[in-house]
């Protein structure tokens, strides 16, 4: 473990991971633009992503210094490192179709990101009424993408015949 192994490395790397992820659905509300359904849905993730960095930036300033400069759970550290490895310049150069949207953020929606914020959220927060909002909110999230995904393109077949714009 090394000294930069913190609380503070921790939640810069989970903020990191969040600012990421609202990156990532900015980029796929542009290349659906020409359908504004699906547009009208990433943007709504991006904003989602927004706020769950603004309150982790917030929980980061509510923390004394002491708890920052404490060691960070190795298993929660090493998945935000994993994490920050993420490229989503690479990951939309991979988009082609919506279908491949769609896997990525699948993907990206039950990967460690939800795990490290579920972490921060049980272990650092006092405020029992947020803990219960974000875990509500990161269930949503993950569920919404098949209950709620436009109607037309709820078939993998609709979502390989759409295009992504360049």
């Amino acid at each position: 473990m090394s000294n930069d192994d913190t609380v503070a490395k921790l939640l810069e790397l989970a903020i990191g991971a969040e600012k990421a992820a609202e990156e990532l659905y900015s980029q796929l509300e542009a290349k659906f633009a020409h359908h504004q359904d699906v547009a009208d849905f990433w943007r709504g993730y991006a904003a989602e992503e927004a706020g769950h960095a603004r309150w982790l930036e917030k929980l980061r300033d509510r923390l004394s210094p002491a708890h920052l400069s404490a060691p960070a759970d190795p298993i929660m550290l090493k998945d935000a490192y994993r994490l920050a490895q993420f490229s989503t310049e690479n990951a939309l150069k991979q988009i082609k179709n919506l279908e491949d949207a769609y896997q990525l953020v699948n993907e990206l929606e039950n990967s460690e990101t939800n795990v490290v914020f579920e972490f921060l959220i049980t272990n650092y927060s006092s405020d029992t009424e947020a803990q219960s909002f974000l875990r509500s909110q990161l269930k949503d999230h993950i569920s919404r993408l098949v209950v709620e995904f436009p109607a037309r393109f709820r078939h993998r077949a609709s979502r390989q015949a759409t295009r992504a714009l360049d």
